[in-house]
């Protein structure tokens, strides 16, 4: 297995924030052309663009409402290559909150300028300007008297809304962060939908172990990282810039693990006293003791409270030496360890780590623990690195227990490893690394280290053990495509065979085939690929691994009749009741299946009567055709019936052949036989006249 490190992936899903404005994570191209119409209702102008209200992962341009055109209204088009929030676009359609600028519609539709359909997002425009325009210019400044009514209030609201439809925004940042308001009055949250959650925030607006991902990975989280967010969004606001500006990435979370976030932020910033309450509890670094809505009410209410501050870890007697600097906590190491795989195994297998802990750290148990992982990896019986780099793994989940899954320089939480994965191979990037980690059962070890127990915790161990399952199945609906789909349950269907379709949900697989059976080029091509048939076997709620493996029978009839099958099941329950140019396809596919029927006449009557069938389009009929079980029956019984007449007929021959031969050799006997007697007679006649002729 390749090496990926943080770097490697950010390259091709995450490329480096653009220091003179907002994270532009993802190339913008401009986009010409005609208007794409969304839902028959939002007219999405090509040649409008807004780049004012655009996001690192989706452009914005004017949309029209056709039933009202004089609202005021803009469309955001997601990038193809990230997977966007299906399940948030559900949940917050039509919310209105005044700390939340409304999402109106959404759904895939025909984008000219990119060629193919994209997932669009119409909002309410705001009626003022983005608060910040970059993470380098000025930030209107907030003093302590308009920061409850004009920022926390409108945004708690929208905050505790979608804390009660169970979505977490995870994009709070003053970059997107609007006037709701022509005159500046109220503060409202920008889009959260069309990237995966946190995807577009610096690790400045993340808590530690968020930063530590990789942002592809960094998954939905829960309120506490909104609030966090919101915390130095305030910051910002209160200061009235970036107190860190220039800083990279690894700096600020380096800091915020040396200092913790609020000492990083604020410093030596003089703030009033009620600033300081609402800002050290936003920005506790425990997730457990950070403040939520319920504490901002409190504090709007006047009532004063004094957030608790976590307890740095202890900090060691001397440094741990690691490239060059020394490290004094655990948490602080295992940061430089994960972003240095290779080198940081040989002073753990060396057992320097151990001796470190146990004298400096003066942590007994935890050395323990340290050498007897140490002690399996070294006697362990499989592949040297692959232990020694699951070694390394428990290591530094013994380190940080509170940082995500770390691996060979990818890091992620548990529910955001299907991002990852969805975005890797949307950009067919190296996916031998996310393959290993599920086959090395990488998830069950953070899970089992961790000390602590969440209810979530058994249900995403069971997915993860599933995954694994289908991995060690090569067979179309298994494999990595499968892993894909279950882990991405609003992902669309990535078949090449649909061609510029958007396929979401199960319903939308055959009108999409339909759509694009008159753009096939491969007339041997069956209408399923390993996409279509994981995609089927991870949203059908019925159990279609019979088909499924039927899918990957050598013999074509098969696989066509197994395609079929699920094709016929989708059409009756779902329909539509006419399919045409599906049914045109699967009739091009079907004569092996034709041809297995024995009947001469019987296969004169299907070749007759399915072109009816496909004019038609019913896939149902034309499966009910030929699977009907009574003829099926019917053309085997008559099939042995006249197995049995050829084999009669066959030994009636051999028995007239043999006979004729019998036959013959009996009267050649009988003639030989005959001849001699003959000839015998003739000698004795003779002889008998020639005595009497010379006696007398």
């Amino acid at each position: 297995m390749s090496e990926i490190d943080e770097a490697e992936i950010e390259t091709e899903i995450d490329p480096a924030e653009d220091e003179g404005g907002d994270e532009v994570r993802v190339e913008v191209v401009k986009q010409t052309g005609p208007p794409g119409v969304l839902r028959d209702r939002y007219t999405i102008r090509s040649n409008q663009p807004l780049p004012e209200l655009s996001t690192p992962s989706a452009d914005a341009f004017v949309a029209e409402d056709k039933r009202d055109p004089n609202r005021a209204l803009f469309g955001l088009i997601c990038k193809p290559e990230l997977p966007p929030r299906v399940n948030a676009m559900r949940a917050l359609k039509g919310v209105s909150s005044p700390g939340l600028m409304q999402l109106v519609e959404w759904g895939p539709m025909n984008w000219p300028p990119a060629g193919r359909q994209c997932m669009t997002v119409v909002y309410e425009r705001p009626g003022g300007d983005r608060v910040m325009a970059n993470m380098r210019s000025d930030v209107p400044r907030i003093d302590e008297y308009q920061i409850s009514k004009r920022v926390i209030e409108p945004l708690t609201a929208a905050l505790k809304e979608m804390d009660g439809r169970g979505v977490p925004h995870r994009s709070i940042r003053p970059t997107n962060l609007f006037f709701a308001d022509g005159n500046g009055e109220r503060l409202a949250f920008g889009d959260c939908v069309c990237a995966p959650p946190a995807f577009d925030q610096a690790v400045l607006f993340e808590t530690v172990e968020s930063g530590m991902c990789t942002p592809i990975a960094r998954g939905s989280g829960d309120h506490t990282e909104d609030y966090y967010s919101l915390g130095v969004t305030i910051a910002f606001l209160i200061l009235g810039r970036n107190p860190v500006a220039g800083l990279s990435d690894d700096a600020i979370l380096g800091m915020k693990i040396q200092q913790g976030s609020y000492n990083m932020l604020i410093g030596d910033e003089r703030l009033p006293l009620p600033l300081i309450e609402l800002l050290r509890g936003l920005l506790c670094d425990d997730g457990s003791q950070r403040w939520d809505a319920e504490d901002l009410d409190l504090w709007l209410s006047g009532r004063r409270m004094s957030p608790l501050q976590p307890r740095g870890e202890k900090r060691a007697a001397r440094g741990f030496p690691f490239m060059g600097k020394e490290y004094f906590n655990g948490r602080e190491l295992s940061q430089a360890m994960s972003k240095n795989w290779d080198q940081a195994i040989p002073p753990v297998v060396e057992g320097k780590l151990e001796l470190w802990l146990r004298r400096a750290v003066e942590d007994k148990d935890k050395a323990n623990v340290v050498a007897e992982v140490v002690r399996m990896a070294l006697n362990s019986s499989t592949d040297k690195k692959s232990s020694t780099d699951l070694m390394l793994c428990k290591v530094l989940i013994l380190l940080d227990q509170a940082a995500p899954i770390r691996y060979k320089g990818f890091n992620a939480m548990p529910d955001g490893f299907g991002s990852a994965l969805a975005a890797v191979m949307a950009s067919r990037g190296d996916t031998r690394l996310l393959t290993e980690i599920i086959l090395r059962e990488v998830p069950r070890l953070w899970f089992e280290m961790r000390g602590e127990y969440q209810p979530d915790n058994s249900l995403m161990e069971s997915n993860f053990k599933e995954l694994r399952s289908y991995l060690s199945q090569t067979g179309m609906g298994y494999g990595l495509e499968r892993c894909l789909y279950e882990l991405n349950d609003a992902l669309p269907c990535q078949s090449s065979l649909l061609g510029e379709e958007y396929v979401v949900e199960v319903k939308e697989l055959l009108p999409a085939l339909n759509a694009a059976s008159s753009k096939r080029t491969d007339g041997k091509q069956i209408p399923v690929d390993r996409h279509i048939a994981a995609f089927l076997g991870a949203r059908m709620r019925s159990d279609i691994d019979r088909n499924l493996t039927a899918l990957g029978d050598s013999n074509q009839s098969v696989a066509m009749m197994a395609a079929l099958n699920l094709f016929a099941v989708l059409q009756y329950r779902l329909g539509p009741e006419s399919l045409p140019g599906l049914a045109a396809w699967v009739g091009a596919m079907i004569a092996p299946i034709v041809q297995a029927f024995h009947g001469r006449e019987k296969r004169k009557e299907l070749e007759k009567e399915i072109p009816r069938l496909v004019r038609k389009g019913s896939v149902v009929e034309i499966y009910n055709l030929l699977e009907n079980a009574d003829e099926r029956v019917r053309d085997e019984q008559e099939f042995v019936f006249a197995q049995a007449q050829y084999a009669a007929a066959e030994d009636e021959i051999k028995h007239i052949l043999m006979e004729t031969e019998e036959r013959s050799a009996e009267a050649d006997k009988i003639g030989r036989q005959t001849a001699a007697v003959a000839g015998i007679l003739v000698a004795m006649i003779t002889a008998s006249i020639v005595v009497i002729s010379a006696v007398f």
